[in-house]
């Protein structure tokens, strides 16, 4: 018998039925041969009826739910990104409204103090007879040149402010 014939036909024909469903398909010369021994072996129990493609339909549906996921990841990147940034900016102004509230308190204690010291210089150069005239002029002159200093100079205003009180005394 050739190759090309099938070697065990299934009954069928008028009236009778095979339990499978059967297809008509144009097959190449070459192969022929491959493709009839393959029908022979499905006939005889040999080849195993292959399930539906389901591993593909399920490794598709996986893979847009990673993407899915990777889309839903990369949104929250995002919105971790903004909140970081603001607060960045929030911790920023905190800082400086605490280094303006600290320049404030030393401008404040620095312009006391040259009041104080305004009022006690201002009472030695009225009093003519006094003869530290020329040291009131210096103290005067220490305290003038701290008075042009940038407002969180503290340390600065402070030596001046003790150069001014030694000259005083």
């Amino acid at each position: 018998m050739a190759t090309d014939e099938i070697m065990v036909k299934p009954k069928g024909g008028r009236g009778k039925r095979a339990d499978y469903n059967t297809v008509q398909v144009r097959c190449p010369e070459p192969i022929k041969s491959a493709v009839v021994n393959l029908i022979n072996q499905w006939h005889l129990g040999e080849v195993q009826q292959s399930e539906p493609v389901t591993e593909l339909t399920e490794l598709q549906a996986e893979i847009e739910a990673l993407k899915q996921a990777n889309k839903n990841l990369n949104t929250t990147i995002e919105e971790l990104r903004k909140r970081n940034k603001q607060l960045d900016n929030t911790l920023e102004i905190n800082t400086l409204k605490a280094e303006l509230t600290e320049c404030k308190l030393n401008l404040n204690t620095s312009m006391e103090t040259i009041e104080q010291l305004n009022l006690n210089t201002s009472k030695c150069v009225t009093e003519q007879s006094n003869p530290n005239t020329g040291i009131n002029k210096a103290a005067r002159d220490i305290l003038e040149d701290a008075l042009t200093l940038k407002a969180n100079a503290g340390g600065k205003i402070k030596d001046a402010i003790r150069q001014a009180l030694t000259l005083l005394k």
